[in-house]
């Protein structure tokens, strides 16, 4: 695994086609302690803007709490504002018992070492990848558990408002939640497009600012 320390923050445009239809910020935070357990910290936050998008916009905010050895998820957090749609919940994942137990009270058996989405995005970075590698990755989401295949499907060359990047791409072989993301091959490996669903659209996030976390 390749360590990212510190605290950072990277903020994208989201882009439908040629339209940006909102932004989004990740950001890994201070490390933290989650019921004597030494965590990484991660938060999200996605906005589709309400005046561009008629048909759909959403407001989300995602955090993560993961196991500093593993990156494998402990806690979850989500709020969604959607045109007809309104949730907010938290989850906690128990990999002895084999359970995840959601805030509103319900249980769903967790598979061995999942992870949520936003600790993936992450996680894949933290890996060393190779053209035509493969990693077969366990993922409980919105209440589901995926069994995911990511395979390096390719490299390019990417420029955005950031800058221009010599990237590879790492996309899911598998029906799965998440699109294609493409990683910066230097050190760190920042996502510089990640592809992902908001609603009924998939659209691309793609890399604007790279900031020290606050």
């Amino acid at each position: 695994m390749i360590l990212v320390t510190g605290s950072e923050r990277l903020e994208y445009d989201i882009r439908y086609g040629p339209l940006v239809l909102g932004s989004m910020v990740l950001e890994r935070l201070a490390s933290d302690t989650l019921a004597g357990v030494p965590c990484e910290h991660f938060r999200a936050r996605v906005e589709i803007n309400r005046a561009l998008s008629v048909v759909f916009w959403a407001k989300y905010f995602l955090e993560s709490w993961v196991q500093q050895r593993d990156m494998i998820t402990i806690r979850s957090y989500k709020r969604s504002e959607e045109k007809n749609y309104r949730a907010e919940w938290w989850a906690d994942y128990d990999h002895k018992e084999g359970v995840v137990r959601y805030s509103d009270g319900a249980q769903f058996p967790l598979s061995d070492s999942a992870r949520d989405m936003l600790t993936l995005w992450f996680y894949l970075r933290s890996l060393n990848w190779c053209k035509g590698d493969v990693r077969v990755l366990n993922a409980h989401i919105d209440r589901r558990n995926w069994r995911l295949s990511f395979v390096v499907t390719g490299q390019q060359k990417v420029r955005t408002e950031a800058g221009e990047f010599d990237c590879l791409i790492i996309a899911p072989q598998t029906r799965a939640p998440l699109g294609a993301v493409f990683l910066a091959r230097e050190p760190g490996h920042i996502p510089v497009v990640i592809r992902t669903r908001a609603g009924a659209l998939t659209v691309s996030a793609f890399l604007r600012d790279i900031k020290e976390g606050k």
